[in-house]
């Protein structure tokens, strides 16, 4: 299946191998967006218009996870479920994240994942298509 990456306002990228999502998103970790902010990217399966995973990439110690379910859009929250490793405590303030037209402050609550986790969610996506299993998803986060 392929995939599609979109970051900032314009920018869109279909991939169709791990080793592509792998290379991209370590290129986004070395480029900042709009006010300086780490980036907030969604992967799409190819044509979709909502669904699939929202990314944090770019900040040095966390990131975000969100599951957004098929027709649910895909701004910050749009009827997503927060992943969350349990055994990481909440950052201690909320981090910006480009995404697309503005910078958004996701809470602590928001950010309990690493950016290695990140990748490793984004990669289970793409090899499954479904939800990854090793973080808990909360839409109430």
């Amino acid at each position: 299946m392929r995939y599609t990456l979109h970051w900032g306002r314009d920018n869109a990228r279909r991939i169709s191998t791990v080793a592509e999502l792998e290379s991209l998103l370590s290129f986004l970790t070395t480029v900042r967006g709009r006010e300086g902010a780490p980036h907030g990217v969604d992967l799409l399966p190819a044509g979709a218009a909502g669904g699939g995973l929202q990314l944090g990439i770019g900040h040095p110690h966390r990131a975000f996870v969100v599951w957004l379910e098929a027709g649910s859009g895909t701004y910050p929250g749009a009827g997503g479920s927060y992943g969350i490793d349990d055994d990481l405590d909440a950052w201690p303030e909320p981090i910006g994240f480009e995404c697309g037209v503005e910078v958004v402050d996701f809470k602590p609550a928001w950010t309990r994942v690493t950016p290695r986790q990140t990748v490793a969610a984004a990669r289970e996506y793409m090899l499954t298509g479904a939800k990854p299993t090793f973080l808990r998803f909360d839409p109430d986060a």
